[in-house]
């Protein structure tokens, strides 16, 4: 007999059969046989088919020459199809029944062996319905106890998807199809705008990517997105390729590939399923691979299905989706998976597409769109909303909530999510589905990602403890009446240590994103029963026990089938191991010290516990173990003592993000807890400018290590002084006098510089001539956000671009205008003239006693400086381009990065090549590809540097920013832009003077 459970549905039955029914219905249940749920109509044609097939097999008579129309019962067509809600039966003898009644078909008449050649869409069928079975449902129930009631209707993942973006921009009229036909080299005068002001720019959303490109990489942390966005768009094609064409229009404008078959591949399964060695590994491999996985899957699909999904994919043209080569393990296991992959791409098929996916670490080249590399941006605050919104229309369309509950939960999440402690959680997807999932059910959020987790978790720990139908709940089974929840998740918490533990491979090193490498380990069952059954008294039966509510209840342990023999199991994310792991690291007694080791040990694997762990050990000894960490000493301490190598500045910067996990706000509370975070900050501050050669961490790291010290408290600047540099000049550097400085690239340096650069260097910098430069100050930094914020504040003036003061405050201001600019120079003069804060100071008194002005440099004055005293040299350090001296497209850091993260020039100025453009005083006029401003440079000329010149006179802006190549970074390149622009790549440094310059 076939059983079916249908959703809630008037009935047509008898009452006395309907009382026979039940009672067959007690007794299935009575013998520890339930009813099978069905999410779609889909899965239960799939299950009916699949039953059949096994009577086939079986050897119970013939099945029909066409599975299509099974012959039915007391003769007839049997084809059972549901469209809508409702109970269904055909054929004679059939039973439609009530709310949560079965559909039973006693099969009366001998089931027909069935076909052996059935043709090819008949199985592409099954595994497609197969493919969509597995995909469609929001697996909720790993992460919230209310999803997996079994009286409410489950969500789909097409309730609540949000397109992602990728963090390439473009202007806003320009698709990604005419940027990667475009010439992509961003040459002197060619700069492509993908950072512009919001309103001329755009995110490409990544189906558009996945559109423009046969192979794909899609890279993002863990928990954004990237294997939701892989079963969206499989879900998709899935659901196109049975005659739904239709449907291909939620892939968007760009899609013009058709219904391709769509294929997912999970590389972690299949590095697990290679052999042992470093022997390379090949199409053929992951082809067998899939075969297995089809084979294994629990669908009851055809053994010819893997050869006819090859033929299509050949044929027709298929999308493959290799999810996670970040999971593969060490890197040589990565490489290995990866070859198989590039393999793959080679021989599938003309018509194929493909798409990976993979967390940063595990490319090491970083993302580059014009190879097909792109990496996913954060949600922003229309996708967050997007989605709050689809969030709780889902829940009152599928009656888990009314409508006035949804809509006033709705408005207070919306409200919530612009908190400044809950922002950064939300732009995460997996974070922002917790956040709704608890807030849903219990009405409030967490205050941080701690509390969010533990949440979580408890959570998951009561859907075990759940009485659901006939399954008792877990501490009733197992009947110890002192056995609490806690105990059970003591056990995990010590099991997540240890599985972490174990799954580091070799001296891990830390990544450059806050999320942590790998996958969550499995975790075989012969380790989970001897892990419970201490807690169990001894018996290996209750032990089975929890195992066996772990398989059947997916909550805080997801099964993940077998391998050699033994079921497998591992937490849901990746972060949930890390979480719990890092509880069982704060309640040892040992905390501070093995933190220590842990962090020396492998940092990148530790990258995520540690500052969970210093959280949840709470301030005095969370900023303990941080102090652990940086040996308990100032780092001007620990170098008179020994060489400061790498591994010590990745110890400050896991410090650094302990401390900001705990709180700056409880760790500026007590006085010794203050003082650590003081010592940290000084060893980030220390860290930001060493080169890689010099022992330092790399740029990535560096950059990084900035914004925390941006949040810890900045030594570098004075917060009583208006966060100007805490150094006896205020910052400002002297620049001598030059008589014999020449400005530009000498015509017999242009060939030597254009091979450099890679472009020949345009005739606008060409000079032969003298440019003498007097003596004057130039500002060790560009100026900050910390520093323009203080003149906002000071005087209320109304800036154009609000998102000017977003960045962390040690980070250059940037979307400021050069008006803007200008009257920062005029305040930062009148305080320095003025405020009792510089009284005496030698820099104040220049402006006080001999009338010198803060002003924007002449691009003479800025060259000057950029050189610092290296004659014609192409970058401020020399002829060699090197991203681990400058923010340039080449470093992919990908942003503007906190001041003074690389190293300083002879002058010891920092910044002037990449991070941001700089505005200078200097016009270069109304064409950049003809300056009415060329050289010979007349320094004495009114015209060159007039501050009252027309708007629509380009201003000559220096330096290259993130985004640009090398060739902009040089010290000669020159560029210009409009006065009134306000850009996310340009900002702004000073000079102090003694020429009449306002």
């Amino acid at each position: 007999m076939l059983y079916t459970y249908f959703k809630d549905a008037p009935h047509n039955a008898a009452r006395a059969d309907l009382l026979s029914l039940w009672a067959f219905q007690d007794k299935l249940e009575a013998l520890r046989h339930f009813p099978t749920k069905y999410s779609n109509v889909d899965q239960l044609k799939l299950h009916f088919r699949q039953q059949l097939d096994k009577l086939a097999a079986s050897g119970f008579g013939d099945s029909p020459p066409d599975r299509a129309a099974p012959t039915a019962p007391g003769g007839g067509s049997f084809e059972a199809l549901l469209t809508g809600d409702g109970a269904i039966a055909q054929g004679a003898g059939a039973i439609a029944v009530a709310a949560g009644g079965q559909f039973t078909q006693i099969v009366k008449k001998k089931v027909q062996r069935r076909d052996k050649s059935a043709d090819d869409r008949a199985i592409i069928a099954d595994y497609l319905a197969a493919l969509a079975s597995e995909l469609s449902g929001l697996k909720l129930g790993e992460i919230d106890v209310a999803a997996s009631d079994a009286r409410r209707e489950p969500l789909q993942l097409a309730d609540v998807y949000v397109p992602l973006a990728t963090h390439l921009r473009l202007p806003a009229q320009m698709t990604l199809a005419q940027w990667l036909a475009s010439d992509r080299q961003r040459t002197h005068g060619e700069r492509a705008d993908l950072e512009t002001a919001a309103h001329d720019s755009r995110p490409v959303p990544a189906l558009e990517a996945l559109a423009q490109h046969r192979q794909l990489t899609l890279l993002g942390a863990a928990g954004s997105g990237k294997s939701t966005f892989g079963a969206s768009v499989l879900l998709t094609l899935a659901q196109a390729w049975p005659g739904q064409a239709d449907r291909l229009v939620d892939l968007g404008d760009s899609w013009t590939h058709g219904a391709l078959l769509p294929v997912r591949v999970v590389l972690r399964r299949f590095a697990e399923a290679l052999p042992a060695g470093g022997t390379p590994s090949c199409a053929g491999d992951l082809w067998a691979f899939i075969g297995r996985s089809l084979d294994a899957a629990g669908y009851g699909l055809s053994p010819a299905t893997c050869q006819t999904i090859r033929r299509v994919a050949r044929d027709q043209g298929a999308l493959f989706l290799f999810d996670g080569l970040d999971e593969c393990g060490s890197e040589a296991a990565c490489r290995r998976v990866l070859g198989a992959v590039e393999e793959f791409m080679r021989s599938a098929g003309r018509h194929c597409g493909f798409l990976l996916t993979a967390r940063p670490y595990a490319w090491p080249g970083g993302a580059d769109p014009a190879q097909g590399v792109y990496a996913l941006a954060d949600l922003d605050d229309e996708q967050i909303e997007q989605f709050i919104r689809a969030w709780y229309a889902a829940l009152a369309k599928r009656q888990w909530l009314s409508p006035g509950d949804a809509g006033r939960k709705c408005d207070d999440l919306l409200a919530a999510r612009q908190r400044p402690d809950l922002r950064p959680l939300a732009q995460n997807p997996l974070l922002l589905t917790l956040m709704a999932s608890l807030h849903a059910n219990r009405g409030r959020l967490p205050d941080d990602r701690a509390d969010l987790y533990d949440d979580s978790i408890h959570l998951l720990l009561l859907r075990w403890n759940r009485q659901i139908g006939a399954d008792q709940a877990l501490l009733d089974a197992l009947a110890i009446p002192t056995l609490k929840l806690a105990d059970l998740r003591g056990v995990l918490e010590e099991l997540a240590f240890a599985v972490h533990a174990g799954s580091a491979v070799g001296p891990v090193v830390l990544h450059a994103g806050p999320a942590a490498a790998g996958a969550p380990a499995d975790i075989g069952e012969g380790r989970l029963l001897a892990a419970f059954r201490p807690l169990l008294q001894g018996s290996l039966d209750k032990a089975a026990i929890v195992v066996d509510y772990i398989e059947k209840r997916a909550g805080l342990l997801v099964g993940q089938g077998f391998r050699n023999g033994e079921r497998q199991f591992a937490f849901p994310h990746r972060s949930f191991q890390e979480f719990l792991a890092a509880c069982h690291l704060a309640a040892r007694p040992d905390f501070a010290t093995e933190c220590a080791r842990l962090a020396r040990q492998a940092p990148g694997h530790w990258q995520l516990v540690l500052p969970l762990a210093a959280r949840l050990a709470k301030a005095e000894r969370g900023a303990s173990a941080a102090d652990e960490l940086i040996g308990g000493q100032a780092v001007a301490d620990c170098r008179r003592q020994r060489p400061v190598v790498a591994v010590d500045w990745t110890c400050a910067l896991l410090a650094g993000r302990q401390l900001l996990e705990i709180g700056v706000g409880a760790i500026r509370q007590r006085e010794r807890t203050a003082a650590i975070a003081a010592r940290v900050a000084g060893w980030l501050a220390a860290s930001l400018p060493l080169h890689p050669g010099d022992g330092g961490v790399t740029r990535t790291l560096r950059a990084q290590a900035g914004d925390v010290l941006a949040q810890l408290g900045d030594p570098r600047f004075d917060a009583q002084r208006f966060f100007l540099p805490a150094d006896d000049g205020l910052g400002f550097v002297r620049v001598a006098a030059d008589p014999g400085f020449m400005i530009g690239t000498r015509p017999g340096d242009r060939e030597r510089v254009s091979r450099i650069v890679g472009y020949r260097v345009p005739d606008d910098e060409i000079n032969d001539a003298l440019t003498p430069t007097p003596e004057f100050y130039i500002a060790r930094h560009p100026v900050t956000v910390a520093q323009f914020r203080a003149f906002v504040e000071a005087t209320g003036y109304p800036i154009g671009n609000s998102d000017a003061l977003r960045d962390p405050d040690s980070r250059p201001v940037r979307r400021v205008s050069w008006d803007e600019a200008l009257a920062w120079c005029g305040w930062l003069t009148e305080v320095l003239a003025t405020s009792g804060v510089f009284a005496g100071h030698p820099i104040a008194s220049l402006v006080r006693e001999h009338a010198w002005r803060v002003a924007l440099p002449s691009e003479l004055e800025w060259e000057k400086a950029a050189r610092g005293g290296l004659a014609g040299a192409v970058f401020p350090w020399g002829d060699e381009a090197d991203p681990e001296r400058a923010n340039y497209d080449a470093a992919e850091i990908n942003d503007s990065s906190a001041v003074g993260c690389f190293p300083a020039n002879g002058f010891g100025l920092y910044d002037l090549a990449g991070n941001v453009w700089e505005w200078t005083r200097s016009l270069l006029g109304d064409d950049w590809e003809k300056p009415t401003f060329a050289y010979p440079y007349e320094a004495n000329d009114p015209r060159r540097e007039a501050l009252d010149a027309a708007d629509g006179i380009l201003r000559v802006v220096r330096g290259g920013s993130w985004l640009d190549p090398r060739g902009s970074a040089r010290c000669a390149f020159r560029d210009g832009n409009l006065p009134g622009d306000r850009d996310g790549f340009l900002g702004f440094r000073v000079v102090l003077r003694s020429s009449p310059v306002p």
